[in-house]
């Protein structure tokens, strides 16, 4: 399978998924002109590494997202991948995630806490400040 790489723009993250390390990385600032266009790319190649890894032995996953800024329709599409996550989880994947941070930003730090906390994430997480 292929890996997933959109190069970073001025309004939107770059995005590596590795499906050889299994670590998925988002970073950048997120506030895509059409949010719904960009994240529905990494939906669908998250659908299928699901499939391609549905009959393989389970492995551990590392999401890595590190935002220097994150819009209102940016964090939906963010919740919906990581329910999809969820999804690995329940299949008996072992999944990680990592929210980095800037240390001085407090309201990024919350954002982070507040999505990993709904009940229908239920992944386990880190909070990583960096300055």
């Amino acid at each position: 399978m292929d890996s997933l790489y959109i190069e970073a723009e001025i309004d939107s993250p770059e995005v590596y998924f590795d499906p050889e390390t299994k670590i998925f990385s988002i970073s950048g600032i997120s506030h895509p002109e059409n949010a719904k266009e960009f994240y529905q790319v990494i939906m669908e190649w998250v659908d299928e590494f699901y499939e391609y890894m549905k009959n393989k032995k389970p492995c551990k996953i590392i999401v890595d997202m590190n935002f220097k800024y994150i819009n209102s329709s940016s964090y939906k599409y963010l919740r919906e991948l990581l329910i999809k996550m969820s999804n690995f989880k329940n299949s008996h994947f072992d999944i990680e995630v990592v929210w980095n941070y800037q240390e001085e930003d407090e309201d990024l730090l919350t954002e982070g806490i507040v999505l990993f906390e709904l009940p229908e994430i239920n992944l386990p997480y880190r909070c990583v400040s960096y300055r």
